[in-house]
Formats: structure tokens, C-alpha cells, sequence
């Protein structure tokens, strides 16, 4: 080769590699100006095919069990809409499973191909180039390249799918963060509406949530429980009771004992609150909330309702909430009766320890209410 050839060859090397961090860049810029999560997937996958020089390209995130592709660029991606991939599986299930990537020049040849995407588009895949997309070391999803044009993927271009897979990642996590805590937001004050819509109803009990939340957090103080453990738990014991708006007045805001037949509809509650914070989305960040409401009237031993769930079967924060909940009962006025001195109502709570209550959470109110001398 003469040295003008050679010059030209590096010439084109510079060119390429000018053109590969402008595509960075320009990637960059996107990412750290958007929280759009479908604006900065698009973008980082034209740019990774047109750079990489791919056939085609898809992003996949990890939803729950199943691997999801988000965005999909190339001949037949729009095949891909509806499919999805069971955790571990295929190429891009392996990749996001172990977090490592993967090159492979023949997927013919490869067991943990998944050819039924394939099949089912119309598609020819014969090499791939797949790289986690990682946030905080935890896989995410990955960013797959099919079908170099005019070659295969090699090292530089691994590295370089890797720069636009961890900027990808890092943007992802974030944008979903904000849309968690947005939606959980705005979910939030829908059901704090219907809360305090209920406490309006009765006057007796305004202010009971707040009250439940916190002698709760007496017991989660005493305990030892983590920040978040305490949040959740407040946030609990405040949506507790949230299913009595869907129970009737004539039966709310009965005075005096109820009959067997208004007592039935009363205690439908739990499971109506269950159904109204089920609504409430996303709803892996308010299982708490919905478990609180559905267990808070079970006994320790099983005698409760509605489950008749007994022991440990019954989530930590209901034991609690239930400990709380019934000390704000006994102790509150209503118009048939006076509530109970702060000190007998605590005896009544060690009295049902075992019976009632959660025998070590009973304690363990007991002492922090008896060092709190009516602070709470």
C-alpha cells in the first residue's frame, strides 16, 4: 500500500470517528435535556444504526416478568409491537440476565436465539451485537444491533454501542423515576381526596387517619425501622380506612350497635379500599397501601376479617395499623359514648396481645405510648 493510500485510510478512520462522537454528542445533548423517555430511546437508536451501520435495531426494557421491546427501527420492525420475551430469554433476555453482552457473527448457530421474532416478522437475523443497558448495576433492558452492513460488529464498534447504552441507561432510570413519582403523585391526591371527602362525612372521626398514622409510627420508632419502612407505613395507616366511603351513611354514621345486617356491609371495607388503591398507579409502589387497607381488621388469631388471615400471614404494616387503629377508637368521643383514659386503653391492648393484637407489637406500643406521656 502507498503511503497515499495509507493516508487516505486514515483520513477516513478521523472522518468516521468525528462523525461517531458528534452522533455522541448530539445524543448527549438529547438525554440531558429531555425526561421524554420515547424521544431519547428514538434517538438513541437512529443513532446507534446509522452509526454502527446496523440493518436494523430495537431497545428492550425489563417490565415486571417480561422483556418489552420499547423501540424498534429497521425492515419489519413494526412486527415487533405486541411481542415480548419471558425473563432469561433469548439473546436479549441472556444479555440483561447475566448484564454482559454478547456478539454473535451467526444466531443460526446459537441456542439462545429466539427465532420465533423472526418467524413472526419476516424478518433475517444473522448477526447481532446486544449490550445491557445498565442503571445503578442493575440490568434495565439492553440495545440490540442486528446485521452489520458490509461486515460484522467488532470491538470498536462494542465499545461504542456500549457509550450509547450507558447514556440511554442512565436517562431511562431517571425518566422513570419522574414518571413513578408523578403518577403516584397525581394517583395520591385522588385518593387522599376520597379521604378526606370521608372524614367531612363523619365529624367524630375527622382527623382519625392522622391519628393512626401517627401511633403508628410509635411503634415504627420503637422498632427501628428504615426512612423508607416509616413512609410507607404512614402512608398506609393515613388510606387505611379509605373503603368506608363506599360503605352507605345509615350504616357510617350509625349511632349505637349495629344490626347483623349493617354490620356485614361494614365490614366490606377493607376489600372496597383494596379495589379503590388498586387503581393507583404504579401499583408496585403502593402494595403497602393496598395491603394496609385489606388486612387492618384481621386478628392475630384469625378471627378477623375479611381474609381471616392469622399471625405473620397478615403483613407487618396491618398488625401495626390495627394496634393503632383500636387505640384511636377506644380513646375517641362519639355521641353513644365517652372515650376511654389513655391509660386503660393501653391495658386493653396488652390484655388482647396474642388474641387481637401481634403480642410483641402490642408491647412494644405499650412502652412507646407510656415514654411519649400524650406528646402523640
Amino acid at each position: 500500500m502507498t503511503s497515499k493510500d495509507e493516508d487516505s485510510n486514515s483520513d477516513q478512520r478521523l472522518s468516521l470517528r468525528v462523525t461517531q462522537l458528534e452522533s455522541l454528542l448530539e445524543v448527549a445533548h438529547v438525554l440531558n435535556s429531555s425526561l421524554r423517555l420515547d424521544e431519547v430511546l428514538q434517538m438513541v437508536m437512529e443513532k446507534a444504526i446509522t452509526v454502527l451501520n446496523a440493518e436494523a435495531g430495537s431497545v428492550w426494557l425489563l417490565e415486571e416478568e417480561y422483556i418489552v421491546p420499547k423501540v424498534a427501527m429497521g425492515p419489519r420492525s413494526d412486527g415487533l409491537k405486541g411481542l415480548k420475551l419471558k425473563r432469561g430469554e433469548g439473546i436479549a433476555g441472556q444479555v440483561i440476565e447475566k448484564g454482559q453482552h454478547l456478539l454473535i457473527s451467526d444466531v443460526r448457530n446459537d441456542s439462545q436465539w429466539a427465532s420465533r421474532f423472526d418467524q413472526s416478522t419476516g424478518f433475517i437475523t444473522t448477526s447481532i451485537m446486544c449490550v445491557p443497558l445498565k442503571a445503578k448495576e442493575k440490568s434495565i433492558g439492553c440495545l440490540q444491533l442486528l446485521n452489520k452492513q458490509g461486515g460484522l460488529f467488532d470491538e470498536d464498534d462494542l465499545n461504542l454501542a456500549r457509550a450509547f447504552a450507558g447514556q440511554a441507561a442512565m436517562v431511562i432510570d431517571n425518566s422513570r423515576l419522574y414518571t413513578n413519582q408523578r403518577t403516584l403523585f397525581l394517583s395520591m391526591i385522588k385518593a387522599l381526596a376520597l379521604a378526606l371527602a370521608l372524614d367531612a362525612r363523619d365529624p367524630y372521626t375527622s382527623g382519625h387517619s392522622e391519628r393512626v398514622s401517627q401511633y403508628s409510627l410509635v411503634i415504627a420508632e420503637q422498632m427501628g425501622l428504615s426512612r423508607t419502612e416509616k413512609e410507607k407505613l404512614q402512608e398506609a395507616a393515613l388510606l387505611h380506612d379509605i373503603g368506608k366511603i363506599g360503605v352507605r351513611d345509615d350504616v357510617l354514621l350509625h349511632e349505637g350497635p349495629l344490626s347483623d345486617e349493617a354490620w356485614e356491609k361494614l365490614k366490606k371495607h377493607p376489600e372496597i379500599g383494596e379495589s379503590i388503591l388498586r387503581e393507583v398507579v404504579p401499583g408496585e409502589l403502593v402494595k403497602s397501601l393496598r395491603l394496609g387497607a385489606l388486612f387492618h381488621q384481621e386478628r392475630y388469631d384469625g378471627k378477623g376479617y375479611p381474609q381471616g388471615a392469622k399471625g405473620e400471614e397478615i403483613p407487618l404494616a396491618a398488625r401495626i395499623i390495627a394496634i393503632a387503629d383500636t387505640f384511636d377508637a377506644m380513646t375517641t368521643d362519639r355521641p353513644y359514648r365517652k372515650g376511654l383514659p389513655r391509660e386503660i386503653a393501653l391495658s386493653e391492648i396488652a390484655r388482647c396481645a396474642g388474641s387481637q393484637f401481634d403480642p410483641e407489637l402490642a408491647k412494644i406500643f405499650v412502652v412507646g405510648m407510656q415514654k411519649t406521656k400524650g406528646d402523640v
